[in-house]
């Protein structure tokens, strides 16, 4: 026997004659048998505005049906403003307005998925109306009714400007903006008056100015995040802040540190190369520098080196004799070589002169320091040097700076270990610690050191930052303090007798995993790395037109009456 299915009132058994009826009878049976039904049923009747009749079931509380009704076609008449109301009762709403301008900039954040349904309902209702596709078209009028209720007439958008005075400089915006994101790069008069209105919309639309102020807030808070994670995870904010920039940067070596699939070695491997860069550059300075004085062909003067040799051996020999057998030696090899130059007329130039001080550099080299006869070649190697630097200041400017070069690069060959012969493993472990601030690294002077080798090698920063975080478990002292199940029994006693606080672990543990903090901030660097000003605004301002999309589609659903109507 045949079933009829009928709205409202369940299961209907009717004949095989049903089969042989036309289908406009079927369809008058139908009704027939629903009005038969409902006049059968206990119900309460309410004549709508429009003259149709909405039904509720017997005893519904009144209060039930009022709000109902209420929330299908309005309460009360909506206000009409005068013009010259409108700026006063903006100023009142403000308050309002701006708290649910915030609502729905956060709605896609917070229900994303919610978000996600209720544009693709929007865009399939979009798409139905168009005949492109079969869909739910209520989402799609709702949003078009919300719209046409703000600016489907003088008294509508008058009302728009005066209850909701954010939305509507935000609605503004957005149409000034897309015009100018779309026009900005026409030539001529339309592409200036596209920026123009780009500048605009910018400067109306509140959503626009929140979004900058949340930029600025949000890189104070990013680096109090990071804190806050080094000291969960152990390895200290430095490193987590350098992982996000080898993220913006594509710094795919402190991604291999990270996930451990490079050799560690790649880390020292990496300091050498700097320093080796760092060398030849040394040498290639000093040779950019010394290039004016080999062309310099200035004759220089012997006599300040002979009076440094007079008043050498006034402190080397007493009347005559030595004092100082190796002193005295030293003064004779070096007064030998002075003799040999002063008689050559070609070694009387500043290059000359370099020459014999590098000579008696030699002979300084061979004693020992303290000693009178390291001190007497001292004496006449400076005599030398000065003769020099007075008469020619380039050779000043290029000795100075291949000194302060040589200091620079023996200080990191000490600091980090990175001489010949020295245990790599003692490098290794001094550069990882470069990113920590404590009395081991003198307080941060070794990380100034190490962003020294960075500048010839970029990636390295990164790489340490990387491999410092590859471990799963936090490190050091946090894994005892912040971990909950390890060595804390007031954490553990907390959790046995509230087990519902199991369910932030997860989140809580992530947290404390340099891994996983690291992996995090990598992706945070690279998302910021193609982010630009008018993607965050443009983010923006769909992320608050999307939030009110979806409140408006989700709404539409939830405010449909359990109840039928007849008309």
């Amino acid at each position: 026997m045949p079933t009829l299915e009928i709205n409202g009132h369940g299961r209907v058994w009717v004949d095989d004659s049903f089969h042989s009826l036309t289908r406009e009878q079927q369809q008058a049976t139908v009704e027939e048998i629903a009005a038969d039904l409902r006049a059968s049923a206990s119900v309460i009747e309410v004549e709508l505005p429009d003259g149709s009749i909405a039904e509720f079931p017997e005893g519904t509380p009144p209060e039930t049906i009022k709000a109902a009704l209420q929330k299908k076609f309005g309460g009360a008449p909506k206000k009409e403003y005068d013009l010259a109301d409108v700026p006063g009762a903006a100023l009142s709403n403000l308050g309002s307005s701006a708290a649910q301008a915030a609502s729905d900039l956060a709605q896609p954040f917070l229900h994303p998925i919610d978000t996600a349904n209720a544009i693709g309902d929007i865009a399939g209702g979009f798409a139905s109306k168009a005949g492109l596709m079969e869909h739910d078209e209520s989402a799609a009028d709702s949003v078009g009714q919300f719209f046409a209720g703000r600016y489907g007439g003088m008294d509508q958008l008058k009302r728009t400007m005066a209850e909701d005075p954010v939305g509507f400089l935000s609605d503004v915006g957005t149409i000034l903006s897309a015009g100018g994101l779309a026009g900005a790069r026409a030539a001529g008069v339309t592409g200036k008056v596209a920026k123009i209105a780009g500048k605009v919309g910018d400067v109306v639309d509140p959503v626009s100015l929140a979004m900058k102020g949340a930029g600025a807030a949000t890189r104070g808070v990013g680096r109090v995040a990071a804190q806050g994670l080094g000291l969960s995870t152990g390895v200290g904010g430095d490193a987590i802040q350098e992982m996000a920039r080898a993220g913006a940067t594509g710094n795919r070596a402190a991604l291999e540190q990270l996930r451990d699939t490079a050799p560690m070695s790649d880390v020292t491997d990496s300091a050498h190369r700097a320093l080796d860069d760092m060398t030849a550059d040394r040498a290639a300075q000093f040779q950019a520098d010394m290039a004016p004085v080999k062309a310099n062909q200035t004759r220089l003067p012997f006599q300040d080196v002979a009076r440094s040799m007079f008043d050498a051996r006034k402190e080397v020999y007493h009347n005559g004799k030595p004092k100082d057998t190796r002193a005295a030696s030293v003064l004779g090899d070096i007064r030998s070589l002075v003799r040999e130059y002063a008689s050559d007329p070609r070694q009387h130039t500043p290059m000359g002169f370099d020459a014999l001080k590098q000579r008696i550099g030699e002979i300084r080299d061979g004693t020992e320091a303290g000693t009178l006869a390291r001190r007497t070649a001292d004496k006449i190697y400076r005599a030398t040097r000065e003769t020099i630097a007075k008469r020619v200041p380039e050779y000043d400017v290029a000795q100075k700076g291949y000194q302060n070069a040589s200091e620079t690069l023996n200080e990191l060959r000490r600091e980090f270990s990175l001489k010949e012969g020295a245990a790599n493993n003692t490098a290794m472990r001094k550069l990882l610690s470069s990113t920590r601030n404590n009395v081991n690294t003198n307080f941060g002077e070794r990380e100034r050191m190490m962003r020294e080798l960075g500048k010839k090698e970029p990636a390295l920063p990164g790489m340490i930052a990387g491999r410092n975080m590859s471990s799963m478990e936090s490190r050091g002292i946090s894994r005892v303090l912040t971990n909950p199940m390890l060595g804390n029994p007031l954490a553990l006693g907390l959790y046995a007798t509230n087990p519902w606080l199991l369910a932030a672990l997860p989140p809580a543990l992530m947290a404390q995993s340099p891994r996983v903090v690291g992996e995090a901030a990598y992706a945070a660097g690279r998302a910021s790395s193609v982010l630009t000003p008018d993607m965050v605004r443009l983010i923006g301002r769909t992320s608050y037109q999307a939030g009110r999309a979806t409140t408006n589609a989700n709404g539409k659903k939830r405010a449909s009456p359990a109840h039928s109507e007849r008309r």
